[in-house]
């Protein structure tokens, strides 16, 4: 179900002002229902009490620090818009000030306000001065991510302390955040007791529902919702990103200038391929890849994975080049697609073992935010690996030939492209001589 959608099951309202609060997607969510909106011809101002991604690394228009008046004028030129002040931490924006706010909350159809923060966990509970709501909203969507569920506390709940807290209170015992696991009736514990209950005391006016993000990953997400919603004195919704990403990893090169395998060559005691891929796999484990395939032409490599149970394909035709691995990691990763799901294809490769598992995360967590078809993580504004495509952009994939990657589609298409900016050049670097 989408957002608006759920918007529509909590009831209408004259002039909505909706916070989304929680953890587990609520930029998203926001994003998601502003498009909607907009293209239904509704000026909507998307904003914050607290912080939230800079608009810029959103890849969305925006206007920060800006006068009521621009403010007002760039909503009506692009129909949505996230709004804001400078914040202190990089990347992020915070609040806008009370008089703009007073000014440019008149010019809006439809206000979506981000007013929680969760430090990217997929579950929250709140501490004493938070959700930061504003007095005009009308609709209050808790957010939380179905990845949590069948995790430890202490791996996927922030705000730690107030969580330990209530479930010590409902389970008369204290309780070991290091073994506790996250099930419906834990969540719906947290949630009512942390959320649902004090909201509806201080805002009894405003709607208030329950938003089960990423359900797409659950089995039977409709039994999970059921569970949750017997803990629960609001309503349970789920919400699925519909959208998949595959993990390729090419692993099949020669090494020509390396002098040797380079692939299998040790770098702190364990082969270089499998740095980075263990960390992929970590990421694919916790549901955020929906496959990962990786194409060699190596038996030791191949063999190692079998016995990993990690999905791999043998490239006997590696020798026409990288465009060889590409499109037979494409189709063999194709085959896994949900008619459902927008598709998407990310394309790492092997020689890069210092690129870090949280870096892959956080890109693959703003570029499902931008609306962009390709994104490249990228230092410098040089774009690097790895690479991700939308599905549209598969059947000129599959028609590049020699030793190409996915680079010449890239240059095709700059105007989708979102780069992924890191700060640290050595995690891009790729190793094709030994030092």
């Amino acid at each position: 179900m989408r957002i608006k959608q759920i918007v529509e099951k909590m009831g209408e309202a004259d002039s909505p002002v909706l916070s989304f609060v929680g953890a587990g997607g609520k930029t998203s969510g926001m994003l998601e229902l502003a498009r909607d909106l907009a293209a239904q011809g509704k000026k909507v101002l998307v904003t914050t009490t607290t912080h939230m991604e800079h608009p810029l690394n959103l890849n969305q228009p925006g206007c920060v620090d800006a006068s009521a008046e621009e403010i007002a004028e760039q909503l009506e030129k692009n129909g949505f818009l996230i709004a804001g002040s400078r914040a202190e931490q990089p990347g992020k924006i915070k609040g806008l000030s009370v008089p703009v706010w007073e000014q440019v909350k008149k010019k809006a159809d439809v206000i979506l306000v981000e007013a929680d923060g969760a430090k990217r966990f997929p579950l929250k509970v709140p501490g004493k001065q938070e959700p930061v709501i504003p007095k005009e909203c009308t609709h209050i969507l808790i957010f939380a991510g179905a990845g949590a569920l069948g995790r430890t506390l202490k791996e996927s709940c922030f705000r730690l302390q107030e969580a330990e807290r209530i479930l010590a209170d409902a389970e008369k015992q204290g309780v070991d955040v290091d073994r506790t696991e996250i099930t419906e009736e834990t969540m719906g514990i947290l949630i009512e007791q942390g959320y649902v209950m004090p909201l509806k005391s201080r805002y009894p006016a405003a709607k208030i529902a329950v938003v089960m993000n990423q359900a797409d990953i659950l089995s039977a997400p409709e039994e999970r919702a059921a569970a949750l919603q017997k803990q629960i004195l609001a309503p349970v919704f789920l919400h699925g990103w519909k959208k998949a990403i595959h993990g390729i990893y090419l692993a099949a090169g020669f090494s020509r200038r390396f002098g040797g395998n380079k692939l299998l060559e040790k770098l702190d005691g364990k082969p270089m391929y499998l740095h980075l891929l263990e960390g992929l796999n970590e990421i694919k484990e916790n549901h955020k890849l929906q496959s990962l395939t990786v194409v060699t032409q190596y038996e030791e490599i191949l063999n190692y994975l079998h016995r990993q149970r990690i999905a791999a394909v043998k490239n006997n035709n590696s020798a026409l080049g990288i465009s060889s691995s590409l499109k037979l990691g494409l189709q063999t990763a194709m085959i896994q697609k949900n008619q459902e799901t927008e598709q998407y294809y990310l394309f790492c490769v092997a020689d890069q073992p210092f690129l870090k598992k949280h870096t892959v995360e956080e890109f693959l967590s703003v570029f499902l935010k931008t609306g962009k078809g390709i994104g490249c993580i990228s230092h410098d504004g040089k774009a690097g690996n790895p690479v991700i495509f939308h599905e549209r952009y598969v059947p000129e994939l599959l028609r590049i030939e020699g030793d190409k990657g996915g680079k010449s589609v890239v240059n095709q298409h700059l105007e989708d492209v979102f780069l992924f900016e890191i700060p640290d050049a050595m995690e891009l670097k790729d190793i094709d001589r030994k030092s």
